[in-house]
């Protein structure tokens, strides 16, 4: 309202005081402007780096739980039956033949075809990785093979 009326002043008038006054009062609202657009700014990128860790934050405890899981589910996956793994098929010949297996593939075996776990969930609790259980499954396979076609 102030500069309202000092504009109109102004206009009747022409005086430089007033136009310098107007001109002060303008370099004020313009710095609160540039101030607030400022903050504005701020709060805005401070707001999204927030979120971004927010994000992180869930994403790491989303794999800390994952993580957890599956130690409970290594944990309660019991490997000593794979020595067993014979009992598991009634077939003699097919019992033979697993029996002349290593105790590595026995246990791969077991996990993969009795157990039904994909591969890397065996690799898990075997502590091995994923392409050593795979190469361990196809030489069980073949020596499977193998024993088959021998007794027959």
């Amino acid at each position: 309202e102030e500069n309202k009326i000092l504009f109109e002043e102004y206009k009747v008038k022409r005086d430089k005081k007033i136009m310098d006054l107007l001109e002060k009062e303008f370099k004020k609202y313009y710095s609160k402007i540039v101030l607030v657009s400022y903050f504005s700014k701020t709060l805005y990128y401070a707001a999204q780096k927030y979120d971004q860790k927010i994000r992180r934050y869930q994403s790491f405890t989303e794999e800390l739980v994952d993580q957890n899981e599956d130690s409970f589910y290594v944990e309660n996956t019991n490997i000593t039956d794979s020595e067993n793994i014979a009992n598991y098929f009634a077939d003699e010949n097919f019992y033979k033949a697993i029996n002349k297996l290593t105790d590595r593939q026995k246990q791969i075996v077991y996990l993969l075809y009795i157990k039904e776990m994909t591969e890397i969930e065996a690799a898990s609790i075997m502590g091995i990785s994923q392409q050593a259980v795979n190469k361990g499954k196809i030489k069980a396979i073949k020596e499977i093979q193998s024993g088959l076609n021998a007794i027959k």
